[in-house]
């Protein structure tokens, strides 16, 4: 597992750390340097280190936000929700696949997995903020059916609906191909030109990018 810090954004900074095996997912750290307020994004595993990456921030944690609810993604939640007494938000079509995060983990590694204990949902595409920073929520089924990216303006984190040259898996219960394929050209429309892209895994691109690499899947 490791922390990296990623880079200032105007008001905001970044920081990822990468979770242990089996799943190294980018666990991200988003900080309001003015106010201090803090929101984590995906936090998989590792909830000790977490927690210390977090601390490390000296910031002050306001909530948990999930881009989709399978385990590598929200193992932690519940540590974090206990530890900061925040609640933890995930759009409202990912309730049953938060519900099935469990069942899915233990098939993975054989272990169960403590479900969020503070959730709260919300429909269709919601503005958020941290430290006032506005976010903007982007609805992306297809990985998931309530998978969302959260744009930040500079950058946006887009869990698995969209990796560095490749798409979230939907072999997986709810998964829908045809939706992905949907989604992924809109996110790509509506988020800034030289926007970085940081994913659920591996590592970030540009919006500029990730538009070429996608008109050439296109065109195959």
């Amino acid at each position: 597992m490791t922390h990296h810090f990623l880079g200032e954004f105007g008001a905001l900074s970044l920081s990822v750390v990468v979770t242990s095996p089996p799943w190294y997912e980018n666990c991200y750290i988003v900080r309001h340097r003015p106010s201090g307020e803090v929101v984590v994004i995906d936090p998989g595993d590792d909830g000790e280190r977490i927690l210390a990456a977090i601390d490390g921030e000296n910031g002050h944690p306001k909530e948990i936000w999930l881009t989709h609810g399978h385990p590598d993604h929200i193992g932690a939640v519940s540590a974090l929700e206990k530890a900061y007494a925040i609640p933890s938000r995930a759009h409202v079509g990912e309730t049953a696949v938060i519900a099935r995060a469990s069942d899915l983990n233990r098939s993975f590694t054989g272990q169960p997995m403590a479900a969020p204990g503070a959730l709260s949902t919300f429909d269709g595409e919601p503005a958020f903020t941290v430290g006032g920073h506005p976010v903007r929520v982007i609805h992306t089924p297809g990985h998931t059916p309530g998978c969302v990216c959260y744009d930040f303006g500079e950058f946006v984190l887009t869990g698995d609906t969209l990796f560095k040259q490749g798409v979230g898996r939907t072999d997986l219960p709810g998964g829908d191909e045809a939706q992905l394929t949907t989604s992924v050209p809109r996110l790509l429309e509506m988020v800034d030109d030289e926007a970085v892209l940081f994913s659920g895994h591996g590592p970030s691109w540009t919006t500029r990018e990730a538009r070429r690499w996608w008109q050439s899947m296109a065109e195959d």
